[in-house]
């Protein structure tokens, strides 16, 4: 299968902003380009509204005959705002832990002009991609984690749980493990971005709560206790719900906690705390090998 390959020249993520006729501050491209500068920029997909990439990042030694674990991470911003960059940071630490670490771009309504059933869609086809070129990767198909803040977290949850999942006969577009910070779990009235949805009844069909069963994968979830957007009491009950389902789902809540409390740039210790919780998560579940790891002691 050939793939497009090749190092992101100007921001990808920016490229589709005269549609929306929305100026992009030049600060923030350069931002962008320097953290983007390590990874090797991929289209997986294009659509009406433009091409849509995967910026990869890769540990040293990677060679296309590894199985690694593959960590994909979905952006926040209640599916409005393009931001994929948002995740570096946490990409770049399972890196270091011996995966490949992934941020996705996918379809808003500032950029594109779509609901978040388009960025669900995105999502799916991102995860599907990963594993119909694992081999071209160096990654594991059935090592695929996805993970994200907010609106991302939902598109994580949607992948892994929605009743009708991407898949082209020999592979699906369902992750096999989950981090989530901050999750929007409830898209339904009483929920978290039912207004966002066009049609009001996919919405509820998107809603993650609407959607529990049992036999989901793995899933770890971590929640500031003043969450102005979320409510963590909303989480909390959703993951009582999916071990009562006997499915796995950790709730971590964190104190004096606000809706962004898990980004480098808000609050470093926090940063840290979600990151070492998820590692231990996924070394428990078996897709991290701590003998893999490149942290220094």
């Amino acid at each position: 299968m050939n793939i497009l390959r090749g190092k992101t020249k100007t921001s990808s993520i920016h490229r589709s902003m005269d549609t929306s006729q929305k100026a992009v501050p030049p600060i923030a491209v350069i931002r962008d380009e320097e953290l983007l500068k390590d990874a090797e920029s991929i289209v997986y997909k294009r659509t009406d509204q433009g091409e849509l990439t995967l910026h990869c990042f890769y540990p040293e030694n990677h060679s296309e005959n590894d199985h690694r674990s593959a960590i994909i991470l979905f952006h926040g911003g209640l599916w409005d705002q393009s931001m994929a960059t948002q995740f570096v940071p946490q990409a770049l630490n399972f890196v270091a832990l011996g995966a490949v670490g992934i941020v996705a771009e996918y379809r808003t309504s500032a950029q594109h002009g779509c609901d978040p059933t388009d960025a669900i869609a995105d999502a799916q086809t991102a995860i599907l991609w990963l594993r119909k070129n694992n081999r071209y990767l160096g990654v594991d198909p059935e090592k695929i984690i996805a993970g994200g803040s907010g609106s991302g977290a939902h598109l994580a949850l949607c992948a892994a749980m929605h009743k009708k999942v991407e898949n082209d006969g020999f592979f699906s577009g369902a992750p096999n493990a989950l981090i989530l910070w901050s999750a929007i779990v409830d898209t339904t009235k009483r929920g978290v971005g039912h207004d966002h949805f066009t049609n009001k009844r996919d919405a509820r069909r998107s809603s993650p709560t609407k959607n529990i069963r049992r036999k989901l994968p793995p899933m770890i979830f971590f929640h500031g206790n003043e969450d102005p957007t979320v409510p963590v009491a909303s989480v909390e009950k959703f993951c009582q719900r999916l071990t009562s389902k006997r499915n796995v789902a950790r709730f971590v809540p964190f104190t004096r906690a606000t809706h962004s409390f898990f980004n480098f740039n808000v609050n470093q210790n926090y940063f840290v705390q979600t990151l070492e919780s998820a590692e231990g998560f996924l070394t428990d579940q078996g897709f991290l090998n701590p003998s893999d790891s490149s942290h220094l002691s």
